[in-house]
């Protein structure tokens, strides 16, 4: 299975009790766009307090530093997701990840054991799905302008249902609050592209800072939840759209691609 089995155990657990979302993806009126702009997921849950990075990137024209970080993210999620991406030939699995590693340079050397665990824990899960006809898809193309979103909105696995998101680091509370956005706006795509209710999303954490750690967290996605993400999503639009500079936030993460032009 793609899940351990206590994430699935523990679904079922918290869905007992019949609370089920009003808000849902295919109620035309409360989740329908406010503005013309249509911001990308990753736009609405950025670690940007005043999401002043939308405004750099798509207002002022401004590039994305490629950091160091984001190129770690990138290369983790590639190492993760390339045995649910494809079925690999065993006698190709070490192949396969030294080709991953060999296009990041020095970095894929630098965490290469780390990496290399990650990629056996991801070969297991992968094929314990096969096996057992759980169906997933790695990154799947969902129309997002049903909910006010970009073209199309890609979980990085979904299962079944159930959309399922990959972050590089450790859950801190910031962290925990982003992605349940994320999720929550996978949720109502998938939920305006299909017409089912979708009230769970999954988030696994992993870190690679000392000894590394996979951490899943399952969310309920209520209705505070969807609204927090609809007002998101409309706040991140207006600025786009009207091309308003909210500033620089009081504090923010120095790993943002934009520290520097807001704090330089």
């Amino acid at each position: 299975m793609v899940l351990p089995r206590w994430v699935w155990d523990y679904i079922r657990t918290i869905m007992e009790g019949g609370s089920y979302a009003e808000l849902r993806g295919w109620f035309r009126d409360p989740v329908a766009p406010r503005h013309s702009v249509r911001p990308t997921v990753s736009e609405v849950s950025s670690p940007c307090p005043t999401k002043r990075d939308a405004y750099l990137r798509r207002v002022a024209k401004i590039p994305m530093e490629d950091t160091e970080i984001l190129r770690l993210g990138r290369l983790i999620h590639e190492i993760f997701l390339a045995p649910f991406r494809e079925s690999i030939p065993l006698s190709q699995l070490d192949s396969r990840f030294e080709n991953i590693l060999n296009d990041y340079g020095e970095l894929g050397n630098k965490y290469k054991t780390q990496l290399y665990e990650i990629y056996t824990k991801a070969i297991t899960l992968a094929l314990n799905a096969r096996d057992e006809g759980i169906p997933t898809s790695v990154e799947p193309s969902i129309p997002g302008a049903p909910i006010g979103l970009s073209d199309v909105v890609k979980p990085d696995i979904l299962v079944g249902f159930i959309p399922m998101e990959l972050v590089t680091s450790s859950p801190t509370e910031e962290l925990i609050s982003r992605k349940d956005i994320a999720v929550t706006a996978y949720a109502l795509a998938i939920e305006a592209w299909i017409g089912h209710p979708v009230d769970i999303g999954i988030v696994l954490h992993i870190s690679i800072n000392g000894k590394l750690r996979f951490t899943w967290r399952v969310v309920k996605i209520d209705d505070t939840l969807r609204r927090a993400f609809l007002d998101m999503r409309d706040d991140v639009a207006r600025i786009i759209e009207h091309g308003d500079d909210p500033g620089p936030a009081s504090s923010c993460p120095k790993t943002c691609p934009f520290y520097g032009v807001c704090h330089g």
